[in-house]
Parts: C-alpha cells; structure tokens; sequence
C-alpha cells in the first residue's frame, strides 16, 4: 500500500492536517488506533469563538452542547473572582461528536480513514522515515506523527517527546447540580489540584463537565473529595483520564520524512494544558510544508524545518509567555494566592478583569497576560500582594 501523505492519529490535529492536504488535491490516509474516532475521549472540552473561526470551522448543533460567557476563579480558600462578559466567548463541545464531525469532513474531501488500526513503528529508507508499518506496510512520501501524548513513535527516530509538564487529567459528568449556566468555575489550590487546578463546565441545565489536572495524588480520589465538598455528591460518573501537558513544545519536531504535530510535540497551552487549538494551527503549518515538499520532491531534513519555522514564527511568542506564566503560578504557594485574591477583590479590581475577559485571546494568550501586568491597578494590587521578591521576579520574567 502507498500513499502520498500518511497520518498517524485521527485527533483533531491528525483530521485537520489531512482536510487541508486532501483540499489540495494530495492522497491522504489517516490510521487511528482505536476502534471509534473520538474515543476515549481526552479533553475538557471548551473551545474558543477565535479558536474555531482560526481553523475554518462552523459552530454545528453536531457538536456544540453550550456556550460560556465568562467563569469564576477560586483561591484556594474559596474567595470568588467572577466575571462574566455580554457575549459568548467560548463553546462547550462534546469532543467524540467534534472529532467525528471532522473525520466526516475529511473524508468527504477525499481523506480515507483507517480506524482500529495500531501503527507500530515506522518504515525508514536511506536515514529517512518513508511509511509505516502497522497491519501491513504503508509507503509514504511524508508522515505526519499526530498520535497524542501517549505515543512513541517519534522517540525512535530520534525525535524528543514531551516529558517535562506532564499532569494526569480526568473528568466526569455530574447531574442535578446547581451552579451558573454560562460561567466556567476554576478552582486553585495545591491539596486540590497540585500543579494546575479543577474545574467546572456547565453542559446543560442542572449538568456540568468537572475535573481536574494534578502532579501528585489519585486524581480520581482528589476530584472525588471536590465534588463532595462542592456539590454534597458522594457518587459520580465513570471517570475519563488522560495525559495534560503544561510543558510546552518539545524541542524538534521534524526529521527527513517526518513532521510531528499536536499532543505528540507538546503543542499545547501551558497555562490550561488545552491543545485542540494551538495543535490543530501547527497541524495546518504542517500541511502547508507537506505540500510544499510534495511540489519540490524533496523529504529531507533540511526543507522540512521550514515546519518548525513556520509554527514557531506563528506561535513561539505564544508558547514562550504561556509558558513563564505556568512556571511563576505553579511556586505560588497557597497562603499568597488567598492573599492576591483579597487584595483583587478588595480592590474591585472585577470591572478590570471583566476587559481583559472580554477583549483578549483564550488560546493566544501573550497580549492578555501582557495587557494585564501593565494595568496600573493590578500592578499596585499585586506589588501589595505578593511580596517584594515574588512581584520582581514576575516584572523580570516579562520584562516589565
């Protein structure tokens, strides 16, 4: 079997990197390793209004369960920050349907999808990858790796793959519960969520989306004592884990026939560890390259790191900030964050949040992060807050 293009993983990144490439008029077969495209489901679920239009894709009843307008933010001694804008920011999708959706999409470009079918290594001619070999062999002129964060494949040729941020994430559905129908509630805390935080998504009346991403501990144990604590619920769903990466992009992706896309390069937010958005843009850079390389002949190395030029043009700056950011939160220890919280709400500081909310990027989040350490009046409420040192360090990390 030969194809031009053959993708490894039917995720979002994986689909959108095979629509753009079919679109183009390029042979394409994605191999997906599980018997159902969208499952397990490995995700929170919440995507940006920006994030969806970046990618071309229509809002669609197929997959759209809700809309969020804003969230509540909780220190760890359950002081509120709520803010809550005129209109929708965000989506709540059910990533089985989206993931399908896509998949659909994609094949009537003219992609062909193969599920159920586990790729164990790739096929290497002359120091370069040039297929796979999985149920049988499959040539290709180029590989595009989107298989998650659980995959390996990259490691045997050579490639890093994401190690450092590493969470395990988990969710579960709840009903009959009471909290506000259009706002995301995070909650902060290292006996809670060490290393990242819980969360909230309403999904429809009286029902909501809860999980939480943590470094340490039983995550289902953790999650179970928050929803006692938040909802008097001693039982809840069946839980879905999965890898959360806060560590930002691995340091190549790419080799001769062979662009790494998505989860497998750590192309994920490292302030939420969300990657839907950002992977699927790499996702689309990585396309652009493949056809490029497909119109030249040439698979090497050497013109395939026009890929990593190209997303690092685009979203290094990204990744960078995201990435500051996730490092100076998580030595915050608790007794501080209660502390900021006081002194934000204390200092009505909500109206001031509620713009940045309202006008900033959820997945490109450098100018926001920018925008808010430059507002005079968070800047006294934090110099206030934080401590001497801790305020320096966080002008230092961006230059303020």
């Amino acid at each position: 079997m030969r194809t031009e293009v053959a993708i490894v993983g039917a995720g979002p990144a994986g689909l959108i990197a095979a629509l753009e490439l079919a679109r183009n008029g390029i042979k394409v077969k994605v191999f997906e390793e599980h018997p159902e495209i969208g499952r397990p489901n490995h995700c929170a679920g919440v995507l940006s209004v920006e994030g969806l239009h970046s990618l071309g894709i229509e809002p669609s009843l197929k997959f759209l369960q809700h809309e969020i307008r804003g969230g509540t933010v909780f220190s760890p001694d359950g002081t509120g920050i709520r803010v809550a804008v005129s209109r929708t920011r965000a989506y709540v999708v059910d990533r089985a349907a989206f993931d399908r959706h896509l998949a659909e999409t994609a094949v009537d470009a003219g992609v062909e999808i193969e599920t159920n079918h586990r790729i164990r290594e790739f096929l290497v001619e002359d120091g370069r990858v040039a297929g796979l070999r999985g149920e049988e062999n499959i040539g290709a002129s180029i590989v595009i790796d989107a298989e998650g964060a659980a995959g390996g494949l990259a490691r045997k040729m050579g490639l890093p793959i994401p190690q450092g941020g590493v969470l395990a994430g988990i969710n579960v559905d709840v009903t009959d519960v009471e909290l506000e129908p259009n706002l995301v509630e995070v909650w902060l805390g290292e006996r809670l969520a060490p290393g990242l935080y819980a969360w909230i998504i309403p999904t429809g009346e009286g029902e909501a989306r809860c999980g939480l991403g943590c470094t340490k501990g039983d995550a289902f144990n953790l999650l179970r004592g928050f929803l006692e604590r938040r909802f008097d619920l001693t039982e809840c769903g069946a839980p879905r884990r999965w890898s959360l990466l806060t560590g930002g992009p691995v340091r190549r992706t790419f080799t001769g026939g062979l662009l790494v896309v998505g989860d497998a390069a750590g192309q994920t937010k490292p302030t939420t560890g969300g990657g839907v958005i950002l992977g699927s843009l790499c996702a689309m850079d990585a396309a652009e390259t493949a056809l490029e390389a497909l119109e030249a002949g040439d698979f090497s190395a050497d013109f395939l790191q026009c890929y990593e030029r190209r997303w690092r043009k685009r979203l290094g700056k990204e990744f960078s900030s995201m990435l500051r950011a996730r490092g100076f939160l998580n030595k915050i220890p608790d007794d501080r964050m209660d502390r900021i919280f006081a002194s934000l709400k204390g200092a009505g500081l909500e109206e001031a949040l509620k713009g940045f909310v309202e006008e900033g990027d959820m997945d490109l989040q450098s100018g926001v992060i920018r925008t808010a350490l430059t507002d005079p009046g968070l800047l006294r409420v934090l110099a206030g807050s934080m401590g001497r040192l801790a305020f320096a360090e966080l002008q230092g990390l961006f230059n303020l």
